[in-house]
């Protein structure tokens, strides 16, 4: 005779393989700014899906909709998660200060909640939320260009875009 509670074992134990089975994928360039804070590359279905399993409030994508690999409908999978999501669509080959500026009233709205923010490559993430970091949480250049540079070295747009963005909020470029 089996145990009673052999059927309900069967049943965790599916789950659990199921589970691990459908386990999303880390996206590309994934950096961890500070608890809270993340940013990455293009995330795939399975990862914007669990991203309120992972305690994420708040997703911003920094890339244009048409952009290659970017989802059509990312914006539903993760509102259907009850995931607030953002697009501020910033053209690679020209950032703008009003790009940047969006992009910190929404940080800074959503201060006390979880952030996760992608590009299509996260470069454009890593460089926003690199002057984010420096210019209103008062991480030093140093500590943010470590995370910045595990990723990419600025092109001279990206370059001059970032220390024009430190020097117009009062901060004296360190970087480069």
């Amino acid at each position: 005779m089996k145990p009673r509670f052999f059927p309900a074992l069967v049943r965790a134990f599916i789950l659990l393989a199921l589970a691990i089975a459908v386990r999303a994928e880390t996206p590309p360039n994934l950096v961890e700014w500070r608890p809270g804070l993340a940013s990455s590359a293009q995330p795939d279905k399975d990862f914007l899906r669990s991203l309120h399993d992972l305690h994420y409030d708040v997703l911003i994508n920094l890339a244009p909709p048409q952009s290659m690999g970017s989802l059509a409908d990312e914006g539903g999978i993760v509102a259907s998660r009850g995931v607030v999501y953002v697009n501020i669509p910033v053209d690679f080959a020209k950032p703008a200060a009003e790009d940047f500026r969006q992009f910190s009233e929404i940080m800074k709205a959503n201060r006390d909640k979880k952030v996760f923010v992608h590009c299509q490559a996260n470069l454009r993430g890593t460089s926003f939320v690199f002057l984010y970091r420096v210019l209103h949480e008062g991480a030093s250049q140093g500590e943010a260009g470590a995370k910045l540079g595990s990723v990419w070295v600025p092109n001279a747009v990206w370059k001059r875009f970032i220390e024009e963005t430190l020097v117009a909020n009062g901060t004296k470029a360190e970087l480069f």
